[in-house]
């Protein structure tokens, strides 16, 4: 099985970047499509990229400040059971370090370079978006 990896600096409080991940309203603010549902244990929040590609993920843990742990339930890859971490820490310059892991991907899955690329213009997003507010 392939973990995509991804990591950004930004230059913001863990807090505000915890805010823009588990706040629906704020990650309207940086994600890439529309969002609905609620990000708490047990429940499932939903991405529409375009009419056509949903995206549902459901909140299996949440370390306030610290972490979200996320499995995918609906769209492409959520038979696999694909598992989405997402990890904040604080770095010596003041900023913080956002390290996302999306493990689960088959090698020969048709969405694994997609979605690749799709999870680096995410983090840049929320990095503007953080940093701005």
């Amino acid at each position: 099985m392939v973990t995509l990896q991804h990591a950004i600096k930004i230059a913001a409080p863990r807090a505000r970047i915890y805010h823009a991940l588990t706040d629906i309203d704020a990650m309207a603010g940086w994600h890439l499509g529309a969002i609905t549902g609620a990000i708490s244990k047990g429940d499932i929040f939903y991405l529409e990229r375009r009419p056509g590609l949903r995206f549902g993920w459901r909140t299996d843990d949440l370390e306030v400040d610290q972490s979200v742990v996320q499995t995918c339930v609906e769209g492409p890859g959520a038979q696999d059971g694909k598992r989405l971490t997402i990890t904040l820490s604080d770095l010596p310059d003041g900023r913080t370090l956002v390290e996302l892991n999306d493990e689960g991907w088959a090698e020969d899955h048709p969405h694994l370079a997609l979605c690749n690329t799709y999870w680096g213009e995410a983090l840049t997003n929320l990095k503007s978006y953080v940093e701005k507010t």
